[in-house]
Formats: C-alpha cells, sequence, structure tokens
C-alpha cells in the first residue's frame, strides 16, 4: 500500500495549474538569459533547462518557498518520465519526437502528477502501477 502526504500540504499544486506551467515550457525553454543564472544560450542541457525552470517558478510565485516546491514538483516529474520513458513508450503513453523530445499523453501526465503531488515517495512507484492510473484517467477524458 502507497503511503500519501497530507493532503492538505502548504502549497497544493491542482493538475490545472501544473498543465499551465507544461504550457509555459515551451517558451522558458527557449529563454537565453535569466536573471539569477545569467546566459544561457541555446543551451538544451539538463542543468540549463533546470535553471530556466527555477527562474520562471520565482518569476510566478511571490513566496520563494511555493516556488522551489513547484519548480521541485515539475522537474520531478519529468524526470520520472524520461527514466521510466521505455515502458511508457511500450504502452504507447509516450511518443520520441525528432530531435529527441517526448509527447506525453495527458493521461499519463496527470497520473504522474497525481502520484508527485499524493504519494510520500513518488519517484519509487511501480510505473506499471502509474500505467494502470493513467489508463482511468484515459476514461474520463
Amino acid at each position: 500500500m502507497l503511503k500519501t502526504k497530507n493532503l492538505e500540504a502548504a502549497f497544493p499544486y491542482p493538475y490545472e495549474e501544473f498543465a499551465d506551467h507544461m504550457k509555459a515550457m515551451k517558451t522558458v525553454r527557449t529563454w537565453e538569459h535569466t536573471s539569477r543564472f545569467g546566459h544561457l544560450g541555446d543551451d538544451q542541457s539538463s542543468r540549463a533547462n533546470t535553471a530556466r525552470v527555477v527562474e520562471y517558478f520565482f518569476d510566478t510565485y511571490v513566496d520563494k518557498k511555493e516556488a522551489v516546491h513547484k519548480a521541485e514538483i515539475l522537474l520531478s516529474i519529468y524526470d520520472y518520465i524520461g527514466r521510466n520513458a521505455e515502458i511508457f513508450i511500450k504502452k504507447g503513453l509516450v511518443e520520441t519526437l525528432a530531435g529527441g523530445p517526448f509527447s506525453v499523453e495527458s493521461s499519463l501526465l496527470r497520473a504522474v502528477h497525481h502520484i508527485f503531488t499524493v504519494v510520500e515517495r513518488p519517484a519509487s512507484v511501480d510505473p506499471r502501477n502509474v500505467i494502470a492510473l493513467a489508463t482511468a484517467f484515459e476514461v474520463f477524458e
């Protein structure tokens, strides 16, 4: 049985808010300069993109603890999907696009978001359980 986080977290992060941030990432990934980390150019390394995400969240939220909390969740979701991409691709929930980025089905995003905002140790959740949850979310889309 999965142990859940306290549902009354200090900074709730509803899926709709997360989805808005995901949409913003298309633009954020193109930022060549940040005020906190300086010039990044067109570098698309993990480090450069993390800097862009942190900059975006710090610009979005007045409360810097909330900014860090939500940036950490978003980056952790990206990491989890990337580490488990092979199984998600096999199940048709992720597609590799030209140039390497992924296209992720909304049901999988919703499932992973749910896991990362509810489960105490989300990174340790078996991806097969996430697939089951994503399949359940597909019913409601």
